[in-house]
């Protein structure tokens, strides 16, 4: 009966769990009955900016949404969190039941479940102080500004004057009192602000991490340097995320892009991702309901900065993130703080795209100093959420030099100022954008090598005059695509290529010192690969391989428990586990897992006879190897897991020792010296323990970055440890109690 009744608790805890509150996008097939006049709802600078741009004010997209069905679908839904007037959809908070029946309603089109994590681009690692006694600095940027060649802009007086950015992201505490922006709040550069999580006009809070990328952009350091080239721009800020919030922040983010549009901004920088913890790499082709906004923002006349991400070095996830898919959103990544050489920050995704287009479009450093909000100081930052917000800043720069390009125009222009363009890779883009460029100040380049086809390959021949730099070198396929792509260092003769490996139809492009130069490559072969002084940069084994897209994830775990204790079984009874499970789907998961389980079981009792008091000590000892079934509920919002299971296990290496310690006692049982005062007796029963186990099982874990889960762990065993009743406890022997409790660490390889 009480079996009986804890799988039925099981079974009804489960089902609760399934009946839990999710999010959804609601679409409707028209906005019929609604009016819109633009020149009311825009801004001035909104309203020249289409008009440059040639987009259409009276597009259908800007029309409000129908009022009648948001009121019809809120009456199923227990929070209508957020609209999109591009998408025609809002975004609503219900049970899978309501859901449905908003699905039946004739005004809509679809109900997709909303299935992205948000998270901020910034690579996790603590703040570093920067240190005020170093000797005072050279010139008016700092290093990551440099290295955009930035004082080109300076000696020009091009600060992104005349420009406005929206910056979306998680708050932006003392961005009001914080030094760093001291000139933005006395020429009155912030024009708007908009909190959509909390919907009021308040940010100037909640996660530091926007302060830290608005400084990139527009900071001003303690000692007078320039952290962001933008320092005379306007600014919109927004925050679009919460933590920990998995669900809304898509929606928040194509409503945070309107009201960008709305209130005249010309660039929006999004230090933002939704990426591999709800969606496959197959989902990043541009294609995400965020990314549709994010193009849909382009069309309107903004540019797009997106982060590339911080999963370069995660190789289950060798692509990018979204909304930084997106075929007009500028993607950037990130490199090495380092002017003198070359190099792709380890953490800094990798393209492609999903569907094979080029991403990232450029790199900046992805190591940066920034403003930090907690003393009101100065720190350094990792993450290409800094490599975004310091292009952001040089494109407001570029623009205010050709303010007669268009958002899609500017982004070509930004990707042709690269240091590398028009070679490209998976790691670098276009490279590093050069305000140069812009200004007029660009040098021809000099050849700095010559490709020499030969018998058997391509050399690549390069005079001593030039410096020793890194070479870099793609080679790409008749479609576009990318097979490989290095940097070598040349040796004194140069680099040598062989046709075998290379491949037929094939083209070489080869980067140096400035110079590009690409041929065509004779020969078949297979997986490209370089002889001579390689060093990797994409892929991870020094060539681009596809990631394919796999539904099962694995994980590694450890237990640790304890049997709880009976009237004879007296807690010393202690488990530990190791082993492996897969695990397939998203939010809600179905899982296998086997492991190898050691246990120890431990009692004491004392048996009287008319002879004899013995102490009686069992030792159970077995090493048990264990399969489980289970399902998985994932709650992102609070960044927990819930398991619920059955397991199976064969106990192997059973031991069991019954030892008595005895003393003979007289007629009258009083205990008595004989000339042994003690015996000592041994008794091996491992038959006596069942050689099969089975039980369930349940789980609660708590998520850290997306590393481990780490959590409490507990079972009930329903077939019996002991099978004999003659010995160990009394005459009749006694199970252990069936209850086990411990911790569990789970490590996402």
């Amino acid at each position: 009966m009480r079996k009986n009744f804890l799988i039925a608790i099981f079974a009804l805890l489960s089902s609760l769990g399934m009946a839990q509150n999710k999010c959804f996008w609601v679409f409707f097939t028209d906005k019929n009955d609604t009016q819109f006049d633009p020149y009311s709802y825009f801004d001035a600078k909104a309203i020249e900016r289409y008009q440059k741009c040639g987009a259409d004010l009276y597009d259908l997209s800007n029309y409000p949404l129908n009022d009648t069905y948001v009121n019809a679908v809120n009456a199923y839904s227990t929070e209508v969190f957020g609209e999109s007037r591009w998408l025609n959809a809002i975004g609503v908070e219900a049970t899978d039941d309501n859901a449905a029946l908003i699905a039946q309603l004739p005004f809509v089109a679809r109900v997709q479940e909303i299935v992205s994590e948000g998270f901020v681009t910034r690579k996790e690692v603590d703040f570093i102080a920067i240190d005020d006694d170093d000797d005072e600095p050279e010139g008016i940027l700092t290093d990551q500004l440099i290295r955009f060649g930035g004082q080109h802009f300076i000696d020009k007086g091009i600060d992104g004057k005349g420009l406005r950015i929206c910056v979306m992201d998680g708050g932006f505490p003392k961005v009001n009192t914080h030094p760093a922006f001291k000139h933005l709040r006395d020429n009155h550069q912030i024009i708007k602000t908009y909190n959509f999580p909390n919907r009021k006009e308040d940010v100037y809070g909640w996660n530091t991490h926007g302060t830290m990328v608005l400084s990139c952009i527009a900071g001003i350091n303690e000692e007078g340097q320039k952290m962001g080239l933008a320092t005379g721009a306007e600014f919109l800020l927004a925050r679009t995320e919460i933590e920990p919030e998995p669900f809304k922040e898509e929606v928040w983010w194509a409503q945070g892009a309107e009201w960008a549009d709305k209130n005249g901004a010309d660039i929006i920088n999004s230090s933002l991702g939704y990426g591999k913890d709800r969606h496959w790499t197959k989902d990043m082709d541009g294609r995400s309901y965020v990314a549709k906004a994010a193009n849909k923002a382009v069309e309107k006349g903004i540019l797009v900065c997106n982060s590339a991400g911080n999963e370069g070095d995660d190789k289950r996830w060798m692509t990018i993130i979204t909304p930084a898919d997106a075929e007009n959103v500028l993607c950037v990544g990130g490199i090495v703080d380092n002017l003198a050489q070359y190099n792709h920050i380890s953490f800094s995704s990798y393209g492609p795209s999903a569907d094979k287009r080029l991403k990232p479009n450029v790199v900046a450093f992805g190591h940066a100093q920034v403003a930090n909000p907690s003393n009101g100081k100065y720190t350094d930052a990792y993450g290409t959420s800094f490599s975004s917000p310091l292009t952001a800043g040089f494109c407001a720069c570029a623009w205010q030099t050709m303010r007669d390009k268009t958002a899609l125009e500017m982004k070509a222009e930004i990707e042709k100022s690269a240091d590398l363009y028009p070679y490209f890779d998976y790691a670098f883009g276009y490279g590093v954008p050069q305000a140069a460029y812009f200004t007029g100040d660009l040098k021809p380049t000099e050849r700095s090598f010559n490709l020499v086809q030969e018998k058997d390959g391509v050399r690549i021949a390069i005079p001593k005059r030039f410096e020793n730099q890194d070479v870099f070198i793609s080679v790409e396929g008749a479609d576009g695509v990318l097979l490989g792509y290095y940097k070598a260092y040349p040796d004194t003769t140069g680099i040598k290529l062989y046709n075998k490996n290379l491949g037929q139809g094939r083209k070489l492009n080869v980067s140096y010192n400035g110079f590009y130069d690409s041929c065509p490559i004779s020969g078949m072969g297979g997986e490209p690969k370089i002889v001579a002084n390689t060093r990797r940069v994409g892929g991870q084994d020094g060539t681009f391989k596809e990631v394919k897209e796999e539904g099962w994830q694995k994980s590694t775990f450890f237990q640790y428990d304890y049997n709880l204790p009976n009237s004879t079984w007296n807690g010393f009874n202690r488990h530990f586990a190791f082993g492996r499970r897969w695990m397939y789907g998203k939010t809600y998961k179905i899982g296998m897992g086997l492991g190898l389980n050691w246990n120890r079981f431990v009692a004491k009792g004392q048996i009287p006879d008319a002879m004899k008091l013995a102490d009686r000590t069992t030792v159970m000892r077995n090493m048990q190897l264990r399969g489980e079934v289970f399902q998985r509920i994932i709650n992102r919002m609070w960044g927990m897991n819930w398991d619920l299971g059955v397991y199976g296990g064969i106990n192997a290496l059973r031991r069991v020792k019954v030892a008595d310690n005895v003393e003979w006692q007289d007629g009258d049982g009083n205990a008595t010296k004989p000339y042994n005062n003690k015996v000592t007796t041994f008794y091996n029963h491992a038959k006596a323990m069942n050689l099969f186990e089975y039980g369930v099982t349940t789980r609660i874990s708590y998520c850290i970055g997306n590393v481990f889960n780490i959590g409490v762990y507990g079972s009930y065993r329903l077939s019996p440890v002991i099978t004999k009743d003659d010995f160990l406890i009394g005459t009749k022997a006694n199970n252990p109690s069936p209850w086990s409790v411990g911790i569990e660490l789970e490590l996402v390889p």
